[in-house]
């Protein structure tokens, strides 16, 4: 009893140290240890919380191809499904369902988000991605955004309390599995585990139609090996006890819960491997759709939807698609979506759609030229804006083929933009610019200090421009702020519109 008498006071003491310790580490140092090791909460933080529907992936979002009219990522294509819901996304290249889980517990109880849209990559499991090389930088960045005391976060952070491997550790981990890992299948097969195939097709390689060794091809087709040629166990994967945690949590905040299975290239890998690898993919794909639906989870099926050339990478296995292969993801998604919002939906025939309305705030990821001039410097509306000046003569650029617009359609454009001059001494100007085959190269400079006359502040610039006939049919279009001049020109909000 008197030893108890001695250590209680002391366990006490301890207690409110540490909670004081806590307070104070919360108070004053978390915000600046989470903008140094876990920025990627700011992802979080820029969805307001009237959202309504959150979409979470990785880079086969946002990933485009050069000559993609229309940039932007699957989630805002969903979006124009629903005008008059709010769609925002969360994108993180290279995560995983493991990392996703811990950003949406970093959504705010007090957000409207009713539905959570979670991108369902069938090679995330894989040994590769398991074991992937940038997993210790992904863990490292988690760790602060756990729903843990933040004092006892920063201890697990000082002192590498996470998944932190070597990237020789790494590879031994994959080389393990896809040694030890025997395929189990209702045929005889020649190839007991993935090593095994693998060293064969690269030793009988892939040839070309006159019998040669065609090596690009060997390797690639080695990639898709060593991509799709495993089996999901689903009492052992790490990545399915990662959804099926968001499951719960799903289920906890009262979300609506859709997976996306992504679209694989399914014909590239029976043209350069065979129907055997097909068979490991169509197999995990219905184990995915099976397990996860009998959760209660809509899983939207897309894997087969998208044909080769609409792949951006040949040369490698991934999931990033040409516009058309999104908008088409992002319809079946949307699709989806109509039991939870009926009366919502708007379809859309984006073959016959034409565009005519567009807008950057810097902040949604719209894709235009000349993007490495955002910078959170300075913001009229969100966090960014676009710099010009001292060495970045030209703002974010709207670039677009002005003859697809219909000339009933197209007889003047609307401009509008906010602009901010950190001294009156710059030469800025709006620039409309048009080329074509069939044209004189067109450029046209309009002075901001025209309206734009106070430094230090955000003013509102306009401009009405009747488009010339000769540049109608222009095959490219540009509009942008030219600033050659040391001083500094930020720009937000940029809105055009044709008509």
């Amino acid at each position: 009893m008197e030893i108890v008498k001695k250590i209680l006071p002391r366990i006490l003491l301890l207690s409110v140290l540490l909670v004081a310790m806590n307070y104070l580490y919360q108070r004053f140092f978390l915000e600046k240890d989470i903008q140094k090791y876990s920025d990627v909460i700011n992802l979080v933080r820029a969805i307001p919380l009237d959202a309504d529907i959150v979409y979470i992936g990785e880079s086969s979002n946002i990933t485009f191809r050069s000559d993609d009219l229309d940039k932007r990522p699957i989630s805002a294509f969903i979006a124009d499904h629903y005008p008059d819901l709010k769609v925002y996304d969360i994108t993180k290249p290279a995560s995983h369902a493991g990392i996703y889980k811990v950003l949406l517990e970093n959504i705010p109880d007090s957000s409207n988000v009713s539905t959570v849209i979670v991108t369902l990559n069938l090679r995330s499991f894989n040994a590769q991605w398991i074991h992937s090389k940038l997993e210790t930088a992904l863990q490292k960045s988690m760790v602060l955004l756990k729903p843990n005391p933040p004092l006892y976060n920063r201890f697990l952070l000082s002192f590498k309390a996470y998944d932190i491997k070597s990237d020789k550790e790494r590879d031994r981990q994959v080389q393990r599995e896809w040694e030890k890992d025997e395929f189990k299948v209702p045929f005889d097969f020649q190839f007991s585990n993935v090593e095994e195939w693998d060293e064969y097709v690269a030793k009988e390689g892939v040839n070309n139609p006159d019998g040669s060794r065609n090596q690009e091809l060997t390797e690639l087709a080695c990639h898709y090996i060593k991509g799709y040629a495993f089996q999901i166990d689903t009492a052992n994967n790490p990545r399915i006890k990662d959804f099926n945690r968001i499951i719960q949590l799903a289920k906890k905040r009262g979300w609506n819960l859709v997976f996306n299975l992504l679209a694989e290239n399914t014909e590239r890998a029976e043209e350069l491997v065979g129907d055997d690898l097909l068979y490991f993919m169509q197999e995990n794909r219905k184990l995915l759709i099976n397990y996860f639906t009998r959760k209660g989870v809509t899983v939207v099926d897309n894997m087969d939807d998208i044909e080769n050339d609409l792949f951006v990478d040949q040369d490698w296995t991934t999931e990033h698609y040409a516009e058309k292969g999104r908008k088409t993801i992002a319809g079946n998604v949307a699709d989806s979506l109509q039991k939870y919002y009926p009366g919502h939906y708007v379809g859309i025939d984006y073959n016959n759609f034409v565009q005519t309305a567009f807008f950057n705030d810097c902040d949604q990821r719209i894709i235009w030229g000349q993007m490495q001039t955002i910078t959170d410097e300075e913001a009229y509306s969100g966090k960014n804006s676009s710099r010009t000046g001292n060495g970045n003569d030209y703002s974010i650029t709207f670039e677009y083929p002005l003859k697809i617009i219909p000339d009933s359609l197209k007889s003047k454009i609307n401009i509008s933009l906010k602009v901010y001059r950190n001294s009156l001494n710059d030469n800025g100007k709006l620039v409309i610019q048009a080329q074509g085959e069939h044209m004189e190269y067109y450029w046209n400079g309009f002075e901001l200090k025209e309206q734009v006359r106070k430094a230090n502040s955000w003013e509102d610039y306009h401009l009405t421009f009747d488009i010339p006939d000769n540049i109608k049919q222009a095959d490219l279009i540009k509009i942008y702020v030219y600033n050659p001049l040391i001083e500094t020109v930020f720009v937000d909000d940029f809105r055009i519109e044709f008509e």
